[in-house]
């Protein structure tokens, strides 16, 4: 085999692996398949193509991305589970567990989020500048308009 062949072998093999892991192989794709598109779509907008791109699949309508999991919200209420940080952001779900600054863009509309870390644990929002925003000591829960959300801390 040459190398041309067997490096586009390779590639059509990565290729294959990388649609498999996103449940896009076997032809037309399933509604849960679309939602998780519209997912990865919604990450790269919002926290870029770097980001979405590590999303790991965790099941029919969720990715994991290493400290955040984001899902097509099909509820018509937030949920939000013991330990986390979860916000509605343009129909997607985004659930933070781990402690650190996440830089986001685009996000606008308001949406629901809650608050459900440990007692006490103080999450933090932040401006285009860098000014805090607002905070939220766990447990708690309500709306925002997330146009001037810039950045977020969970902790």
């Amino acid at each position: 085999m040459t190398p041309t062949k067997r490096m586009g072998t390779a590639m059509a093999a990565g290729m294959l692996m990388a649609a498999s892991l996103l449940g896009m192989t076997g032809g037309t794709a399933t509604a849960a398949e679309n939602d998780l598109s519209e997912v990865q779509a919604t990450v790269a907008s919002v926290m870029g193509a770097d980001v979405a791109a590590q999303g790991r699949r965790v099941d029919a309508n969720t990715l994991d991305y290493g400290g955040f999991t984001a899902t097509k919200n099909a509820n018509l209420k937030l949920t939000c589970r013991y330990g986390y940080l979860c916000m509605e952001v343009r129909g997607t779900v985004f659930n933070y567990y781990k402690c650190q600054t996440w830089t986001v863009s685009n996000w606008y509309g308001t949406g629901p989020w809650i608050n459900n870390q440990t007692p006490g644990t103080v999450a933090r929002f932040y401006g285009k500048s860098g000014n805090q925003l607002w905070t939220s000591t766990a447990y708690s829960d309500g709306t925002a308009d997330w146009a001037p959300v810039y950045s977020l801390r969970p902790c």
